[in-house]
């Protein structure tokens, strides 16, 4: 059908006509009814290099930098929240990732999650090499308390930079939990990590290096334990509702490495919040900015 400017839903019409010219109508259509989707290479729109071209820049980083310099690796496996390495604060680090962040996919897919106000909530390369333990079942909404939001305050759309599959270390879904509004409990965890629900609840994330896979912050989630040798790699980018403290603090990137992604990418950065004023008072265009979802979630 013809779709319209439709008041009742505004933010939604420009966020699905682009979805349908991206051809990932079927993923909205997964992402409602699962909590999740994978957006095959072939519909990023991406270079077909762009996935080897991130993950080269990642082995060159883990190669550099030192693995302390990162406050979590300061800790035991046994105390940090997902084993292996992770690395932050990307986007002045090389404009491949922006332009991971800035792809069309990506951002219709944020988009479309987290209403057209949405904002960058973080963004991490998560790295494993070698055998690894599971991480914990969970979702994404961090501190919030249940009952969550029927809407997702938070998403996550990760770029898969290595074969993910069972045997290494892969993400794991629990399809159909986006829908039961609650953080999992103790009790809730697969019996592969320890805990008693029965594993075939759990649907192992298998995806090509290029992938999209992507969720809601209501979705339960984990990682398999990671049996094989060499490098599972992927990074998440989470967008956030405009009303959300981002996780991560953009203030410091350089205005001249924001121009890469142009002026969307300072928005979702905050450059546009009208959060965080002084005594001068919240800029009142910046403001405006949000005023569509006041009247619904996808504006």
């Amino acid at each position: 059908m013809e779709i319209g400017d439709w008041k009742s839903v505004a933010g939604m019409a420009d966020t699905y006509r682009e979805a349908r010219r991206l051809g990932i109508e079927t993923n909205i259509a997964e992402l409602e009814a699962f909590g999740f989707t994978i957006i095959p290479p072939e519909k990023t729109g991406a270079p077909k290099d762009f996935a080897k071209k991130l993950y080269d820049k990642l082995l060159e980083m883990a190669r550099r930098e030192d693995e302390l310099s990162v406050e979590l690796n300061k800790h035991s496996d046994a105390e940090k929240p997902a084993y292996g390495r992770q690395f932050f604060h990307l986007l002045e680090r090389d404009p491949l990732f922006i332009d991971a962040v800035m792809n069309p996919a990506v951002r219709a897919m944020g988009a479309y999650m987290m209403g057209q106000s949405y904002r960058m909530f973080s963004m991490v390369a998560f790295y494993k090499d070698g055998p690894a333990r599971s991480t914990h079942m969970h979702c994404d909404c961090v501190g919030v308390p249940s009952p969550l939001p029927t809407y997702s305050t938070v998403c996550n759309v990760s770029w898969i930079l290595t074969p993910y599959r069972e045997e290494t270390g892969t993400l794991g879904m629990v399809p159909g939990s986006h829908r039961l509004c609650r953080h999992p409990t103790q009790f809730e965890q697969p019996k592969f990590i320890g805990g008693g629900m029965d594993d075939d609840m759990v649907t192992p994330i298998i995806a090509e290096p290029g992938s999209l896979v992507v969720f809601t912050g209501n979705t339960w989630h984990c990682t398999y334990p990671k049996t094989s040798e060499g490098v599972r790699a992927h990074i998440a980018t989470a967008f956030c509702r405009n009303f959300i403290a981002p996780a991560e603090d953009y203030s410091d990137v350089p205005d001249e490495v924001l121009a890469h992604g142009g002026p969307e990418l300072a928005r979702l950065v905050g450059r546009k919040a009208w959060q965080g004023y002084g005594v001068e008072g919240p800029k009142l265009e910046n403001m405006a900015l949000v005023r569509a979802a006041y009247q619904t979630q996808y504006g």
